[in-house]
Formats: C-alpha cells, sequence, structure tokens
C-alpha cells in the first residue's frame, strides 16, 4: 500500500508515506512553515507543529493505542456521524465510525504559497455496510480537506446523496498540547449558557474566560465564533476559529478519570486540553437531500 500511495501521491521533499505501525499508514509532511502527520486511520491529524514553535500544537497520548477497531488517543479524531453513543445501537463505536475506518487518499498537492494540502474520502458504500443495513435511508459521503502551512485549517465535507434528510452529530475533538491545565484559560465563551455533562446534563452559563480546576465536560450551545487558548507557561495563543459549526466542546478527564483510560499516562491529563468544533445535542444538523455541510476549523498560533 505504501508503495503505491508513494508512486501517486507522495510530493518531492515534503509529502511522504510511513507505515511505522502495520496496518497504520501515515502521511508526513514537511513544508516551509510546519511539519504534519496524519493517520489514514481515522482520518486523523496526529501531529502539527510550525516552525516557530518549540512545543507541538496538539497533543498525542505516549500511550496511544494502534488497533483497528479502537480510536487513537490524541491530535484531531473525527467524531461522525454522531457525537457520542448511538441510542438504540450499543454495538456501533462511540463518536460514530469515521474515527476508527481506513480513509482513501484523493489528492495531495503543493499550492502556491508552500503549504500542502491533501484530500481524504469515507465512501459510505465502502465502509458502512453494516449501519446501511439497519438504516436503508442513510447515505452519507464524507470529504476531508487539510491543509499544512502556518496555520491548520480542516474543512470535513457531509453530502446527502441519498433520498430522505438525515439527522447528523459532528465534531473535531482536537487535543491541544499545553504546558500545565493549571495556568491556561480560554477566551472567547463568555456568556455563553453549556450543558454540563458531568451534572446530569444540567444548564450553566458561562462567566469570563474558562479555567480549569477539577474535571470538565461541557457543550457550550449556539457559538460561532473563534476561540482562544491562552497558555502563559509557552506564552503563546492558539486560536481557534470555526465555520458551520454552532457547539463546542471543551473537555479534561482530570486525575481520576485518566486513571481509568489504558491509552493515557496518569499524568497525562495535565498537559492536554479538548476544544472542538462541533454540531451535538441542539445545534444537531438535519441535512436534507443532496444537501452538502462543511465543519471547518483554523487553528494559528501568536507568540507573548
Amino acid at each position: 500500500m505504501i508503495k503505491k500511495l508513494s508512486q501517486q501521491f507522495a510530493l518531492t521533499k515534503q509529502l511522504q508515506f510511513i507505515e511505522q505501525i502495520s496496518g497504520f499508514p501515515m502521511i508526513q509532511i514537511n513544508n516551509k512553515f510546519s511539519t504534519a502527520t496524519i493517520s489514514l486511520y481515522g482520518g486523523q491529524i496526529l501531529e502539527f507543529q510550525p516552525h516557530s514553535q518549540s512545543e507541538p500544537v496538539l497533543w498525542l497520548s505516549e500511550q496511544a493505542i494502534y488497533h483497528q477497531g479502537k480510536a487513537i488517543r490524541g491530535g484531531i479524531p473525527i467524531c461522525w456521524p454522531w457525537f457520542g453513543d448511538y441510542i438504540g445501537q450499543e454495538r456501533q463505536p462511540a463518536h460514530g465510525f469515521a474515527r476508527v475506518s481506513l480513509w482513501d487518499v484523493c489528492a495531495t498537492k503543493t499550492l502556491p504559497n508552500g503549504s500542502t494540502e491533501v484530500i481524504l474520502e469515507l465512501p459510505c458504500l465502502q465502509y458502512c455496510q453494516n449501519f446501511q443495513t439497519s438504516h436503508v435511508t442513510f447515505k452519507l459521503d464524507l470529504r476531508l480537506k487539510i491543509i499544512v502551512g502556518d496555520v491548520l485549517k480542516i474543512e470535513l465535507l457531509t453530502i446527502n446523496k441519498g433520498d430522505h434528510t438525515i439527522s447528523l452529530s459532528n465534531a473535531l475533538h482536537a487535543y491541544f498540547n499545553v504546558s500545565d491545565v493549571h495556568h491556561i484559560q480560554i477566551s472567547g465563551l463568555d456568556d455563553t449558557s453549556y450543558i454540563d455533562k458531568l451534572d446530569n446534563a444540567s444548564i450553566g452559563l458561562q462567566q469570563g474566560n474558562v479555567r480549569l480546576t477539577t474535571e470538565m465536560d461541557r457543550v457550550y450551545q449556539n457559538t460561532k465564533k473563534a476561540l482562544v487558548l491562552h497558555d502563559r507557561d509557552f506564552k503563546r495563543h492558539i486560536i481557534i476559529a470555526k465555520a458551520q459549526s454552532f457547539s463546542t466542546i471543551v473537555w479534561n478527564p482530570w486525575q481520576e478519570s485518566a486513571k481509568k483510560m489504558v491509552d493515557m499516562a496518569n499524568n497525562g491529563w495535565q498537559s492536554m486540553i479538548c476544544i472542538e468544533p462541533a454540531n451535538v445535542h441542539d445545534n444537531t444538523i438535519m441535512l436534507g437531500s443532496g444537501q452538502k455541510q462543511t465543519l471547518t476549523m483554523l487553528v494559528s498560533i501568536e507568540q507573548d
């Protein structure tokens, strides 16, 4: 597979294919702006680091498990076409099947400014047969465009090729690398209501910047604007902008929940925070026949 992919899609001195772990082909990018690693399993960006940064922008667990049917802990997993558990279908994977499927490479190219573009595809007819057996109206195709430059841009395009309207939830489950979760704050959510998943889905109202002192799992509803992750010790601000996303999820498992995760070191929670552009709960999408929806995220960095 690696040889064939290299012949079709490698870019001299900029993009190559590797398979350090059997069954997990990867794309490695190194251009004039940054480095990145993309796993074809899950269509998942695992690493992104501009050359200007001494620390990675994304967090990847040191104990991530590479096993078919299990999501890779870290980077930017894709939650699609549902978020969380699928009600009434316990045998279906949590957060959907996009993050545990092998994606096809459609195209790669160098853009005029030197950035690298990768387009991946998850054709539903190829990967969703079991789900389609019990949901005959489900005919969605999925395409992912990734642009790696000084800014990381992700576009997740869903196309409804069926004859019926489909209920769709999605999220870009981004894990960000931080110096210490105790020393960060997130701006851009002030005066926004949220669902607290750790408190029986109670409704709260954010006041000021988000700061963490304990486990957090919140779904902020009706959010559109960019957020900023302020990291005083790394002396940087990560800007997370988005489009066609009306929910934002903020999650950190903290110490006790992290201990229950076999693919996270006991202290791994201290150096990560998930900030996820999404469309979930009240912001679930109703996608009509022939319609398209593009969930977009842009990640950029400013230094102090």
